[in-house]
Formats: C-alpha cells, structure tokens, sequence
C-alpha cells in the first residue's frame, strides 16, 4: 500500500466497510447516504483493493470485501497529514480553528476538557520556547 490517504468516496466506503466488518458493493450502498450508482461503489472498491485497502472473497457469485486496514490508522494518517499541512504541526492550532469553524455545546466542551485533563503523554514534547 502507497499511501494510506483516501479520498472523499473512497473513505465514504471505507467507512461502511469498517462498520459492517465485511460487505457487498449492495451493503456500501445502502449504508452510504446520498445516491451514487452500483458501478461507482464496484469501481472504487475494486480500486480500494489494487490499493491494498480491502481483499475479497466470493461466496456463490457475489464479492464480499473485507478491511484490510484499521480505520485507526487511516485517521491518524490523515490527521497527521491535515495537522502538518494546514496547522503547521500545532495542536492548539487545530483545535483554535476547530472550536472556531464549529459549533460546540457545553457538554462537549466538557468532554474535551476531560479528555485533555485525563491525557498522559508518553514523554513530555517541549513547547516552541523550549527549543
């Protein structure tokens, strides 16, 4: 596998892969939810495959595809990426950016304060001004 970066569409399927554990083209479509044509969902998950993503089996003459992947690893792939790219490697830039482009209750708020207490870094990673 090249990269672990997908696209919009191909994450779209990913995901109903991940959530179903293992699908049909059929099962991908009707777990995505805006209409896209049978031979869309069969081409990219085709491609999915060649990419390394997925694998299939065939019971009687339907593929059945299977993750080949975690959806962990996707996701920290691409936040990396998205982080690097458009943060410039700072956190505290994301989530400015994030609380400023979205809508945020206090509920999850709390949550997130909770998760940023009850965070215990493997090793101290010293600030810009440390450096």
């Amino acid at each position: 596998m090249k990269s672990k970066k997908l696209h919009h569409l191909e994450l779209e399927v990913m995901k109903a892969v991940w959530k179903l554990e293992s699908a049909t083209v059929n099962d991908v479509l009707d777990g995505i939810d805006r209409k896209i044509a049978y031979t869309t969902i069969a081409t990219t998950m085709k491609s999915l495959e060649k990419k390394g993503f997925l694998s299939h089996q065939v019971e009687g003459r339907t593929f059945v595809y299977q993750p080949l992947v975690k959806e962990t690893e996707i996701t920290h792939t691409m936040l990396t990426d998205l982080l690097e790219r458009l943060f410039d490697n700072s956190a505290e830039k994301l989530v400015n950016t994030l609380l400023e482009v979205r809508p945020t209750n206090s509920d999850e708020l709390n949550r997130l304060q909770q998760l940023i207490n009850d965070y215990q870094p493997e090793k101290e990673i010293p600030s810009r001004s440390d450096r």
